[in-house]
């Protein structure tokens, strides 16, 4: 530990938390859709308001590319989100095989499929499709996020503590963020609202560990926003949406939100810890 978190970190907690709660009531009351989408954006103002109230002005801000030698990075978040996810779904439906029945699932009766084949065919078009596109609908949103939680909190804490820890705790604060939509019912429900909170505090700090690891590699907060996107774009193409015809547990799985759903990221987050334990600094 080089120092302790100095006064900016407060500054951009209390900019980021305070007009997501606010909205959040707001959310409650009148359930309009585009509430959520600026929500999005909240961590990205709070990051710049407190750099222009601090005087510490825009510099590091890891808003650049940086494409030269790290293309394979951006390749793996926008790509390989998909299957680390599915390879979660897959241990969710071994484990729970019953739960499997793709041809009376919600996607089946949309698309009006009545055989086996029809769905596999129906699938093999659709997936890689949504794999591509799906992404980008959210960038905007899922840059607003990572400008401030990677493009911001990430490297101040990194500078007080290690990198691993200090991937760890953004993760963390950021599922807190999500603390009060998730109380009234977002992802997990309504039924179990600390619980709701306690999961989306854990899941976020499972990915935030991935998407630490992708920023500290870029030195830009783009891979961890294709990372994002990618994961976000799954809402339209989600395991449960897919092969399942009950609701699903979503404290559970298949989809990535669950225990088991995750559990692709939680073998990708022990190989980066093992990584990234080895670090010193944030400029490794």
């Amino acid at each position: 530990m080089s120092r302790k978190p100095d006064r900016t970190i407060l500054i951009f907690m209390i900019l980021a938390f305070a007009p997501m709660l606010v909205l959040s009531v707001i959310y409650y009351r009148v359930r309009v859709y585009k509430l959520l989408l600026i929500m999005m954006l909240l961590p990205a103002l709070a990051s710049v308001l407190t750099r222009i109230i601090t005087k510490e002005g825009f510099k590091e801000m890891m808003i650049l590319p940086r494409f030269k030698g790290n293309l394979k990075w951006y390749l793996a978040a926008y790509f390989a989100t998909p299957f680390i996810a599915y390879f979660g779904a897959a241990v969710f439906f071994m484990i729970f095989p019953k739960s499997f029945s793709p041809l009376q699932s919600a996607f089946a009766s949309e698309a009006s499929v009545t055989s086996a084949s029809e769905l596999v065919h129906k699938l093999l078009l659709l997936i890689p499709i949504a794999i591509v596109v799906n992404p980008l609908m959210g960038i905007v949103q899922c840059f607003g996020e990572e400008l401030g939680w990677r493009g911001y909190l990430l490297p101040k804490l990194a500078r007080s503590y290690s990198p691993l820890p200090a991937a760890i705790l953004t993760g963390a604060i950021w599922g807190l963020w999500h603390a009060p939509i998730i109380a009234i019912g977002y992802n997990y429900g309504s039924e179990h609202p600390v619980w709701g909170i306690i999961a989306m505090v854990i899941y976020s700090t499972v990915l935030g560990i991935i998407a630490g690891f992708l920023t500290y590699k870029t030195k830009s907060v783009w891979p961890a926003v294709l990372f994002h996107a990618s994961l976000n774009g799954m809402d339209l193409w989600r395991p449960s949406f897919l092969f399942m015809s009950e609701k699903p547990n979503m404290f559970l799985g298949p989809d990535a939100l669950g225990v088991i759903g995750g559990t692709g990221f939680v073998f990708i987050d022990l190989i980066l810890i093992a990584i990234m334990r080895k670090w010193k600094s944030h400029s490794n």
